[in-house]
């Protein structure tokens, strides 16, 4: 299980509480290689609320890795999909979900990953 932390502003929030789908895609302008998300087995959705980069009011989502890796795309074609570790000492549980190409997802798969994950 894998969470994602999501912040509270309405471009990835639409009230009362439905994240939307611009959480899930990669921001090319920094360089990311995945979407971020915290490993459940090395910490808790409190402890990610309360990570220094934080913004305050933010909720948590969860999926678990395995129905990750088995998404589709609106024909029925494999993301290919996987979660990655990349965590480090001043950021352990961290870890990405990645395409099959670092630094691209589908199209789809934020759509198809908005669905899957659950607000907590």
């Amino acid at each position: 299980m894998v969470y994602r932390r999501i912040p509270p502003t309405i471009h990835w929030f639409e009230p009362p509480d439905r994240v939307t789908s611009a959480n899930f895609k990669l921001n090319r302008g920094r360089g990311d290689l995945g979407l971020s998300v915290y490993r459940r087995s090395v910490v808790t959705a409190q402890q990610v609320l309360e990570k220094p980069d934080a913004i305050p009011g933010s909720r948590v989502t969860q999926a678990k890795v395995g129905d990750i890796r088995t998404l589709m795309n609106g024909q029925r074609q494999p993301l290919q999909l996987d979660v990655i570790i990349v965590d480090d000492e001043n950021n352990p549980g961290h870890a990405e979900i990645r395409g099959p190409e670092p630094g691209r997802l589908a199209p789809a798969a934020s759509k198809v990953l908005q669905e899957l994950f659950e607000l907590l």
